[in-house]
Formats: structure tokens, sequence, C-alpha cells
């Protein structure tokens, strides 16, 4: 019998330092596209004021798709290195630190109903 429990796995192999498995990583570092990105970002802001379009990314990074674009605008607004303060991402600015959680659909905002999604019990 292996000590640690079933599978043959070593006891601590993957645990934290005090048992638990939630070990903090280091966040990954970004990858040359987004660095890419984000200095087409940054220059378009110094340059103009405001954040280049989709098309003007892509042009600039060598990306044809703005689907392509659109996935690594959203990498580094997850990552809270720029926030959008409208709709189109040509209204992104340069992020400060983490990112905010924007409320979904489903939200529980003040004046939802009874149940919290806008909701009434049945009579």
């Amino acid at each position: 019998m292996v000590p640690g429990g079933a599978g043959g796995a070593a006891p601590d192999d993957r645990r934290g330092p005090e048992g638990g498995r939630g070990v903090r990583r280091e966040p990954r570092p970004l990858t040359a596209r987004q660095e890419a990105v984000l200095a087409v970002i940054r220059s378009s802001l110094a340059e103009r004021g405001r954040g280049p379009t989709v098309r003007e990314i892509g042009a600039r990074v060598g990306l044809s798709s703005t689907s392509s674009v659109a996935h690594q605008l959203g990498r580094l607004e997850a990552r809270g290195l720029i926030v959008r303060t409208g709709r189109d991402w040509s209204t992104c600015v340069l992020g400060e630190g983490p990112p905010v959680r924007r409320p979904g659909l489903r939200s529980r905002g003040t004046g939802g109903g009874v149940d919290g999604y806008g909701r009434r019990p049945a009579p």
C-alpha cells in the first residue's frame, strides 16, 4: 500500500505550504502578440489621445481576423492591463490595477425583485 491515499500519488505533490490546494502562481508573462497589441494601444493613445480600432490594431500587429484581435484585447482586459470606457474597443485606456468585475445579465443589483433576478413569486 502506498502512503498518502489511492492512485499512488505522493501526499503533498500539489499542495501548498498549509496543505491546501490553493497554490498561488505567478502570473504568466505576456505573449509577444499581447506585447505588440499593448504597444499599438500605447502609441495610439500618445499620438491621438484615443485608442485604435480593432482593424487598426490588426493591421499594425499582423492579424487579419478581427476576432483574433478581439481575443487578444479580451485577454489584456482580463489581466487589467486595459480598460474600456465604453462599449467599443477603441475606447480602451491603459489599466492601473486588477480587473474590475463587470456585472453580468444575472447580477443581483438593487431593485431586482423579490428573488434578486427580477422575478416575483407566483400568487
